[in-house]
């Protein structure tokens, strides 16, 4: 598949111009996507793909939250629970409203573009991909994922975030107790189970936990921004202490993947 990223690049900044740039969820998702394109390249030539595949996993990291643009557009929030799943609606943006070739002439990669954006933020992917689907699938989960950790430690050191969320009381929240269940077993955490801002913050943490590719978690600790977000200490001692809990497991994690790599 031949893509051209000028192209890309151009008609995606082209998109979001038509949006408020004053609003700060606009320069944020903006950002994120170009961060992600980025993270993904890397992630790429970290498990060797072709240039052609490495290409095409960059495009998918451009375009796969295009549906957050669409969705302020149209119910002015970037929460899906209150709104849309934003992943489908992009996939449906892109390909059912035919937008996809404002980005691309060639369309032999459409089928696998659709199922990478559409899949992106779903809990855990479907049964029966085949290797290629999955792989892409894993890729920009994990590129997005590693952004998650930067956009968590930029909006939590403003004075105002994206969610439109108090969170002067994040400090003293308590964890659901289904919410640590799931941090215990080094698992992504049901987003309908999340109670409270801490439920969030806790499940933002446990995505380091599936992160699919050793190279994800290296990228992931370089940048430093899992580490900030550890460094998080609650006034609530339950919570301290189910945050000691995921600190220790996040540990793990590492000490296992530094075995690996000598053995």
């Amino acid at each position: 598949m031949n893509i051209n990223r000028n192209r890309v690049i151009r008609c995606f900044a082209a998109y979001v111009r038509d949006f408020d740039r004053s609003d700060a969820g606009i320069v944020l998702k903006y950002q994120h996507s170009i961060r992600v394109s980025r993270i993904i390249e890397k992630l790429a030539h970290g498990i060797s793909l072709s240039d052609a595949d490495t290409d095409l996993a960059w495009c998918i990291g451009v375009l796969h939250d295009i549906g957050r643009f669409e969705q302020l557009r149209e119910y002015h929030t970037f929460i899906d629970y209150r709104s849309v799943d934003h992943a489908r609606y992009g996939a449906h943006y892109l390909f059912d409203e035919g937008h996809i070739r404002d980005f691309l002439s060639d369309a032999s990669e459409d089928s696998l573009i659709r199922l990478a954006v559409e899949q992106h933020n779903v809990f855990r992917l479907p049964d029966g991909l085949t290797p290629r689907q999955k792989q892409f699938c894993q890729l920009i989960r994990d590129a997005d994922k590693i952004d998650i950790f930067r956009v968590y430690v930029t909006q939590l050191a403003g004075t105002n975030n994206i969610w439109h969320t108090d969170l002067s009381r994040l400090k003293t929240q308590s964890v659901s107790e289904s919410v640590m269940a799931q941090a215990r077993r080094m698992r992504t955490i049901r987003t309908e189970d999340k109670k409270t801002r801490m439920d969030f913050y806790v499940g933002v943490l446990c995505l380091y936990f599936e992160l699919a590719y050793p190279v994800s978690r290296q990228l992931a600790d370089e940048q430093g921004y899992y580490d900030t977000l550890l460094q998080f200490h609650s006034q609530n001692q339950q919570t301290e202490a189910g945050l000691d809990e995921i600190r220790h497991l996040a540990e793990l994690v590492r000490k296992q993947q530094d075995r690996d790599v000598f053995k």
